[in-house]
């Protein structure tokens, strides 16, 4: 891996048919994405419509797809993107290294997988016709497969699953300093509403220090004022005085006039 000031780089997937090229290229190009990056996938169906690659027959052929590739990814990387190829099985070390050379910033992810489970896994029969001789062309059977030499990643599809897988291949780059590690840290991309988030309401200011109350000055109450007694009846008074005549009579004294 050649380091460069741009931030792009590209993940060239090679091994044979069936190993699941694919299926990691998806997985890493969605972890990619969560971390917020932007990445691009060259796989076989638009690779196939409009580079025109995956039917390569022979060495030459197979060599001439491999180029068209290196050609896109040396585009995207240049302008500081990211791209993940396994469009093609890219079989001979030759063209591989030509890619790295050209490219510059470069990850090989060796997807490594036992014959005997690729036979399992595949659907269409090609393992079978090409073991039988009835196919001819048949990369890693009846057409030769280089291994990687020394690939900066080695994933065995057959004993990890592809989420771990993508985290080997995201711990590697991180290794090889093409990822930040502070990023590749967050486990997924941070969700960034279209409206922003209600601000907090401000804390309320503390109230001014209470000043002491004064003491209220004593409220000095008026003297009840007295009413007058509201003079007896005539009669009544009449009677008062003749009642109180025998005991003065009695004391000895004389009513003064």
């Amino acid at each position: 891996m050649n380091g460069t000031n741009s931030a792009g780089f590209t993940v060239w997937f090679t091994g044979m048919s069936g190993a699941g090229k694919s299926t990691l290229a998806a997985g890493l190009a969605n972890r990619l994405r969560r971390l917020g990056k932007s990445v691009e996938v060259l796989d076989g169906g638009e690779a196939e419509q409009f580079l025109n690659v995956g039917h390569g027959q022979n060495k030459d052929e197979r060599n001439l797809e491999a180029r068209k590739l290196t050609w896109v990814c040396r585009l995207v990387t240049r302008g500081g993107g990211i791209v993940l190829q396994a469009a093609i099985d890219s079989p001979y070390k030759e063209t591989r290294d030509e890619a790295r050379r050209q490219i510059g910033r470069f990850a090989e992810v060796f997807v490594e997988c036992p014959i005997e489970t690729l036979i399992q896994r595949d659907r269409t029969g090609r393992f079978k016709k090409a073991l039988s001789g009835e196919l001819k062309n048949l990369v890693g059977i009846s057409e030769p497969y280089e291994p990687p030499q020394h690939p900066e990643v080695i994933v065995d599809t057959s004993k990890v699953s592809v989420d771990e897988a993508v985290e080997h291949i995201l711990g590697q780059l991180v290794a090889q300093r093409l990822i930040d590690p502070t990023v590749a840290a967050m486990k997924s991309r941070p969700k960034i509403s279209a409206r922003g988030k209600p601000r907090p309401a401000p804390a309320p200011a503390p109230a001014p220090p209470r000043k002491a109350a004064k003491p209220e000055k004593a409220v000095k109450l008026r003297k009840p004022v007295k009413l007058h007694k509201k003079a007896p009846p005539k009669h009544q008074a009449a009677a008062r005085t003749a009642r109180a005549e025998p005991r003065r009579a009695a004391a000895g004294g004389k009513r003064k006039r």
